[in-house]
């Protein structure tokens, strides 16, 4: 043999005595390293909450929870409050101006009648100066009043007295005669008997044809009191 097979030889065999320790080979599947998952160290358990601390928080909490609790009770009583007292403001609101307004309405009305009041008292200070002045040119202006007056007298042949004014009857007593020819009638001067006015007098029963006292009547159709003779018209 030669030195090239005895070389061949040698490195296709190993004696036993130069192997180490031998573990069987085995065939495994092809692909990737599998990935070794590391395995960690459990945790230690957390210390123990001090019981102080523990007391500490759970007083914060309480303090933080009723404080919370507290504002929004506050708060709610607050809105509550203040909505009765604008309530209560805006009925207060509205009772004054109601009463204002009522107090307003009635011394309107006063006024309205005052008003009214005063232009009926001018229309009467107007109406005597007319009338007197009617009395002073128009000398028969009497007549008329004397014929209502015995017109309302039922006479039945009794005997009536008319008394008048000395002047009324000095320029009246002749058309009167002439318009009431009638012997029971008795035609009288009276200076008592204010002019333009005359008395009626028959069986106890007496017709006030005074012109004041038809004046009076005549005003209190109109809901006033005034008299003839009334000082502001110089009468």
């Amino acid at each position: 043999m030669t030195a090239s097979s005895k070389a061949r030889t040698h490195s296709r065999f190993i004696r036993s005595e130069e192997l180490g320790v031998v573990s069987e080979w085995q065939f495994g599947s092809v692909g990737p390293p599998a990935l070794v998952v590391e395995q960690l160290p459990e945790p230690e358990p957390e210390p123990e909450e001090p019981e102080q601390v523990r007391l500490d928080r759970a007083w914060e909490d309480g303090h933080a929870a009723g404080y919370a609790q507290g504002h929004t009770e506050a708060m709610n009583e607050g809105n509550q409050r203040l909505d009765a007292f604008v309530q209560g403001q805006g009925v207060e609101t509205a009772r004054a101006l109601a009463e204002i307004l009522s107090g307003m309405q009635e011394r309107l009305t006063q006024a309205e009648q005052d008003i009214a009041q005063q232009v009926l008292a001018l229309a009467c200070s107007l109406a005597r100066q007319v009338v007197r002045r009617e009395l002073a040119i128009d000398k028969a202006a009497l007549e008329p009043v004397i014929r209502e007056a015995l017109g309302m007298l039922v006479m039945d042949g009794k005997r009536a007295v008319i008394k008048l004014h000395p002047l009324d009857l000095e320029v009246l007593r002749e058309p009167l005669q002439e318009a009431f020819p009638s012997p029971t009638l008795t035609w009288l001067a009276d200076e008592l008997v204010e002019r333009g006015g005359c008395l009626v007098e028959s069986g106890g029963t007496v017709i006030d044809g005074t012109l004041s006292k038809r004046w009076e009547r005549a005003v209190a159709n109109l809901g006033l009191v005034s008299a003839w003779t009334d000082v502001d018209d110089g009468a």
